[in-house]
């Protein structure tokens, strides 16, 4: 045989040897590639069960501080799904370990649901006190603790295995550089006279693609092989591009899907935060720019957002309440402009400048947008309870991409949950308007004190809707120079506090009539409050004054205790026995009399004025009595002062404030 097939034979072979092992890499290379994204698929898949875990949460929490049955939505979804959804990270996870790890998950999440939420939203429904304890919720506080250091350590050691994997990647890449190389030395040394063929035929594509391989084992993968050789070295081009390609694509799916599910997490977090309608409009803004849109609107429907305020522009069904942008001068209408309404699906235009139907249906509007530089756009109406609540739209400008089937499915996923939040927001600020109004109309708007007595009072309502309801005062005249002076507290908050706050009132006016000693009244108001439907409690503190005779009576149940002030300006809070609430029952209580020189100034208000989160009741009524001391020509002023200094704001809870002035103007 002569020399040179022997060496060509020798060459072949070895050739063939050092592809079949780059080969090999390669292929070990793509398979450590699919086991990435596996993992990668498991690591999303922890982080959808850790999102029903907090949707769970979030609705059970809801459920149970406001009893708002929306709330259930959220959290119904989550408790539906979360056993599939777990059940199938459980299948994704690759190792005996994980698996074990995600079982447990599973299991702690299926306990948590079970054991815990199912329990504790049926504790809340009957309406059982202990379901807003502090034992509920340090139990639920410790499991969903429990249960986020299980993802936490989940998603660690997934990471742990992607990057071990990677490595794999990395060693199989370098392997097939030790096979190219060993090819092309031995090629080298077996037959000089085929250096120039092998040069050019198999060492510089052997080192080309060694190159490369390197290159994609480096993160680029955006690195490609020429086809230009023959046999192998074509088909090895055009695997490792084929390879690349794959890789390529499927790093930019797993981007793009961590970006939406990041996105769709910020929503939930961020989107809600507060009870107002257009503060919720202006979070969603700050969700969605420049992340997902350029510039952002939102637009709520006037029936839901408007209740009886005239319309400037009869034809519009809606209002912007919220705009926002990469830039502040987009041609879109602003604030507060009323605009028609006609988004009630989702739809999107991928590319404006092509779309002769929207351009069309905006006239010369649409040139103005396109001039701007607006390509894409969707618009996604604001559901909840399968009420129109409103319509969001999203249009891209500088972003050069057009949106897609995926960008549509993701506004339509936000847009649910910003309705939902947008619906809790109207409800509890139609809520606050109706208690508030039912709280207004039942407190007396004026009163013609006895001679010798003169009043001032003060009602604050709570800005939260849930605190506004259960205060009241009154002051009734007994005889030309006898008052009664009432205030009181109900024990709960919103509509139905209100409603008990008319009744006490007019319980207190009738037995008023009786001129009955003070603990004598609060004994019957007890009794009566007894007989109202449901277990009621209520704070009282009733006083009758005597301009004539200088002396005034008083008993409390359960309320803070009245502060009076010399006619020489000394400040002190009277002593009085607290009592209990009434409603409780089989309570006696005690009435004390006091002097009070003429001029003498008494102050009757409800816990809210001096009860605050931060301090203490003790130095807050120590600094009452600090502003109290002095001299108050005018008592009208002295209230506004104490709700000035002592009231929080936002107010945490509705106030009350009585003050009278005894024997100032008695008849000659």
């Amino acid at each position: 045989m002569p020399l040179t097939a022997v060496s060509g034979g020798l060459l072949a072979l070895l050739i063939g040897l050092a592809f079949t092992m780059l080969l090999w890499s390669i292929i070990g290379l793509g398979e450590s590639t699919a086991a990435d994204r596996h993992a990668q698929a498991a690591l999303a898949q922890a982080r959808t069960v850790e999102g029903l875990v907090v949707d769970l949460e979030t609705g059970q929490r809801g459920f149970v501080i406001t009893r708002e049955k929306q709330f259930l939505e959220p959290w119904q979804t989550a408790r539906t799904k979360f056993s599939g959804q777990a059940q199938q990270l459980v299948r994704l996870s690759a190792t005996p370990g994980q698996r074990a790890l995600a079982q447990r998950i599973r299991q702690a999440g299926e306990s948590l649901i079970h054991d815990y939420s199912i329990p504790l939203v049926a504790a809340a429904s009957r309406g059982d006190p202990r379901a807003r304890g502090v034992e509920a919720t340090l139990e639920g506080k410790r499991r969903v603790d429990a249960l986020r250091k299980q993802f936490d350590r989940y998603e660690s050691t997934q990471a742990t295995l992607i990057a071990a994997r990677e490595s794999a990647a990395n060693a199989d890449a370098r392997e097939a550089v030790v096979a190219a190389s060993i090819g092309l030395a031995g090629s080298m040394l077996l037959i000089a006279t085929f250096a120039g063929y092998v040069i050019r035929a198999v060492v510089w594509p052997v080192r080309k693609a060694a190159g490369a391989a390197s290159r994609l084992a480096g993160g680029d993968l955006a690195v490609r092989m020429p086809e230009t050789g023959r046999g192998e070295i074509r088909q090895l081009g055009t695997a490792f591009n084929t390879l690349a390609s794959s890789l390529e694509e499927s790093r930019e799916q797993a981007r793009h899907a961590h970006e939406r599910l990041g996105l769709l997490y910020e929503a939930s977090i961020v989107i809600g935060t507060t009870l107002d309608a257009k503060q919720t409009a202006q979070e969603l803004v700050r969700v969605l720019v420049p992340r997902f849109a350029d510039f952002v609107t939102v637009d709520l429907a006037l029936p839901v957002l408007l209740v009886g305020e005239p319309l400037a522009d009869p034809s519009a069904r809606a209002r912007r309440v919220a705009l926002g942008g990469v830039r502040d001068d987009p041609p879109l209408d602003p604030v507060d402009s009323q605009i028609a309404l006609t988004a009630t699906s989702a739809t999107f235009v991928p590319d404006l400048r092509t779309s002769s139907a929207w351009q069309a249906h905006h006239g010369h509007r649409a040139r103005g947008l396109l001039d701007f530089g607006m390509h894409s756009l969707i618009t996604a109406p604001l559901y909840s309870r399968r009420t129109l609540l409103g319509a969001i739209s999203l249009w891209r400008a500088q972003n050069p991409s057009p949106f897609g089937e995926d960008e549509l499915s993701d506004a339509e996923e936000i847009a649910a949950k910003a309705a939902v939040a947008i619906d809790n927001a109207l409800s509890y600020a139609r809520e606050h308007d109706t208690a508030l109004t039912l709280q207004r109309s039942m407190l007396p708007r004026s009163f013609t004190p006895p001679g010798g007595i003169e009043i001032a009072h003060r009602y604050l309502p709570a800005s939260d809707a849930n605190e506004v309801g259960g205060d009241w005062y009154d002051v009734a005249a007994m005889t030309p120079d006898r008052a009664a002076l009432a205030i009181g507290d109900v024990m709960g908050h919103g509509i139905p506090a209100a409603a008990v706050m008319g009744q006490m009132r007019s319980t207190l006016r009738a037995l008023t009539r009786l001129d009955l000693p003070p603990d004598q009244l609060l004994h019957h108001l007890d009794q009566t409050m007894q007989d109202l439907d449901g277990p009621i409690l209520a704070t009282c503190l009733y006083g009758v004054c005597d301009a004539a005779a200088h002396r005034c009576r008083f008993a409390r149940a359960g309320h803070p205790p009245p502060a009076l002030i010399t006619p020489d300006g000394t400040a002190r809070l009277i002593d009085l026995p607290s009592g209990a609430p009434l409603g409780i029952g089989g309570i006696s209580f005690t009435t004390i009399e006091i002097a009070v020189a003429p001029g003498t100034v008494l102050v009757l208000y409800t816990d809210g004025l001096v009860e605050a989160r931060e301090h203490d009741l003790d130095e807050r009524l120590e600094e009452l009595t600090h502003l109290l001391a002095g001299t108050h020509p005018s008592l009208d002023e002295l209230a506004d002062t104490l709700l000035d200094r002592l009231a929080p704001t936002p107010a945490q809870d509705d106030i009350a404030l009585l003050i009278a002035r005894v024997g100032t103007s008695l008849p000659r």
